[in-house]
Order: C-alpha cells, then structure tokens, then sequence
C-alpha cells in the first residue's frame, strides 16, 4: 500500500526537521567532491535549504508521509531578470527528496513539480527554469513529466591552488578592471558565450541576450560581490575574468574562488592565450581563497579542453531545463 504523500507551504521547520532529507544526499559540487568530508558536504546543504526556506516561504513546499518530511521543493523569483526580460521568471533552486526507494522519490518530486508548476500557472509565470544534478534522475523525470524541456548539460570542475606553485607566464599581467574599460570588456564578452542556454533557447532573441551578458559584464564592474581582473600583454587587454569569492571555513576550513565569466577578445581566440588567463587568474587569487570552482557547458569543448589542460577536475554535472508557459 503506498502511504499518500501531502505538500504544503514551508511553514517554519528547524534545522532539525530537514536533517534528515539529507542523511544519504550525495548530488551537487560539495557532496560529488570526495576530497570533503561528506558529513560537512551535507551539513552545508542542508544550512543552504534552510537558509533559502526562510527568505522565500511563500515559493516553497514541503512533502510529508503523515508527520514526516520527505521531500522539499524550493522556487524564487529573480527580480533582475523580470526586469530586464519583462516577464515573470522562476528558478527552482531545491528540489529534494529524501526516500532511498527510487519509486518513492520519484512520487515525492512529481508531487512538488505539479505544486510547483499550478502555482506558475495560477501566478501567470512565463518562463521557469530548473537545474537537477545530472545524477537525480527522479528529479529530472518528475521535471520532463511537466513539461521542462532539456537544454544542456553543464559541469563544475575544481582545481586546488595548495597543489601548485606559481603559474602565470613571465610577461603576463592579470590586474583588477579599471572602470573606464567597462565597453572595451562588454565587446569582449560579445559572441563569447554563445554555447550557453540562453542562446539555445529559441524562445530568448539573440539580440537580447547579448545585452543580457553585455549588462553582466558591466553590472560585475559595480558589484561589491564580483570582481573582475583583465590579462593584459604587451600594453592590450587579451581577456577578463569575474568571480567571488566564498567563505566556508565554517564548514571545511577553507576559501572557494566562484569563477563566473571568462572571456578573450576575438582576434585573441585560439592564440593560447586562454592558459595564460586561466593560469594568470588563478595565480591572482591565490592568497583570497584554496579552490578554484568553475561551471561551463558541456557544448563549450574549448573551455572543457582548456580547463583540463590547466589541472582541472570535474565534480559533477547538472541538467539546464527550461518550461515556457507562454507562446515563443
């Protein structure tokens, strides 16, 4: 007999609670690296859930078997990208589900889908996305069931600067952006990313998303999370590349570089000029953080190639699903 399964809005659960819908959870960057302490790894999951919960208690629900809960759905509505698109956009950040039984969490995912999707509905979303661990394929089933259609696959791939010594090209120099560059930079990044999903979604213009990744680049500029470094050469900018910076000592005694965009001007592309950012970069953030994270499409096999051949491993992938509820 299959024990029904109820889903409600987040109400408050602790810590305690959602402990354990985490007891087995092995997907994403933290718990697919096995140089980390899974228990940290899992702790650091489930903090991030929770923490998520309690900014946007209206956009999630949790699943329960009579008192227990078994699974959790969390959406958000970026206000950047309403703005800049002129539409409702959702992202469903968390979808989890605790069941061991296959079966069981495919029913639990399927179940905050359906909520998931009548709440888009019923709130005249547009457009949502969704992006599954590559591995959580009840999670990705439950998705396709209702309609979000595959896009890509995407990667995150790590490298550990406590490895290495120095290893920037003599002649390189990797500096901080100056802000009167910000055009110069946004004409690089013109055309450099056109492996990613928003290019392969028809439903976006391309004209647009250029000047969606136009504004990234010149919104990092002013950000007080993102910085951005250039490579220059021979007195002229060869590339750029933004990241953050992640403070986890909390949970592994160490700092994570978040890179965010890596570009080269066009006449710069297949020079070799790639290794010299990349080996640049790293070398500049070396005294702010230990782990260099980096995301990239699989469809970009330059970058997969080029971050290999710098020492770069890859942790895990995940899935970039997309869902158009009106007509594009």
């Amino acid at each position: 007999m299959v024990s029904c399964i109820a889903i409600a809005c987040y109400s408050g659960q602790n810590t305690e609670d959602l402990s354990p819908l985490f007891s087995g959870y092995s997907f994403g960057r933290y718990c697919s690296d096995h140089a980390l302490d899974i228990n940290a790894s899992r702790n650091y999951e489930r903090d991030r859930l929770l923490t998520f919960l309690q900014q946007n208690p209206e956009t999630c629900w949790v699943a329960t078997r009579g008192t227990e809960p078994v699974g959790v759905l969390g959406l958000r509505e970026p206000s950047w990208d309403k703005d800049f698109w002129g539409m409702r956009c959702v992202s469903i950040e968390h979808l989890v589900a605790s069941d061991n039984d296959q079966e069981s969490r495919r029913r639990v995912m399927k179940a905050l889908v359906e909520t998931a999707d009548q709440w888009c509905r019923a709130n005249q979303a547009e457009f949502a996305l969704a992006r599954p661990d590559a591995c959580n394929l009840p999670a990705v089933h439950a998705l396709e069931s209702y309609g979000f259609r595959y896009i890509e696959t995407t990667i995150v791939n790590s490298r550990d600067l406590r490895e290495t010594a120095a290893l920037a090209h003599a002649g390189d120099r990797i500096r901080i952006a100056d802000p009167n560059e910000a055009d110069l930079l946004a004409d690089i990044a013109k055309d450099a990313f056109l492996s990613h999903h928003f290019y392969a979604d028809p439903g976006f213009p391309k004209e647009k998303v250029d000047a969606m990744y136009r504004q990234w680049v010149l919104g990092s500029l002013q950000s007080d999370i993102w910085t951005t470094v250039v490579l220059e050469i021979e007195n002229r900018v060869r590339g750029f590349f933004t990241y953050r910076i992640e403070d986890l000592t909390p949970y592994f005694g160490f700092r994570f570089v978040k890179w965010r965009m890596a570009a080269l001007s066009k006449a710069d592309r297949g020079m070799g000029y790639g290794v010299q950012l990349f080996n640049g970069a790293m070398d500049f953030v070396r005294p702010q953080a230990e782990i260099v994270d980096s995301g990239l499409t699989l469809r970009n096999t330059r970058s997969v190639n080029l971050h290999n051949s710098v020492g770069f491993r890859i942790l895990c992938s995940s899935t970039t699903l997309h869902k158009w509820y009106s007509q594009r």
